[in-house]
């Protein structure tokens, strides 16, 4: 497979805080410097404002919650 044709690379993004990391990953994907879709974010921490971003932008998201 060419590289032209090769489908980006299916990622889901763990996150516990604001979602700065998430935002920049997601900017390089926009873009095409990273071959990837952001196909889901999962974080740690409900009130994650990477939780907020990840909705306003369509991305499936959910937080786990540890019992521990």
């Amino acid at each position: 497979m060419s590289e032209s044709t090769r489908l980006p690379l299916r990622v889901v993004v763990l996150v516990s805080g604001r979602g700065s990391n998430l935002q920049a990953i997601a900017a390089r994907a926009a873009d095409g410097t990273l071959p990837i879709e952001i196909v889901a974010v999962i974080s740690d921490r409900p009130a994650a404002g990477a939780l907020a971003w990840a909705a306003e932008h369509d991305v499936p998201n959910v937080a786990l919650r540890s019992d521990a």
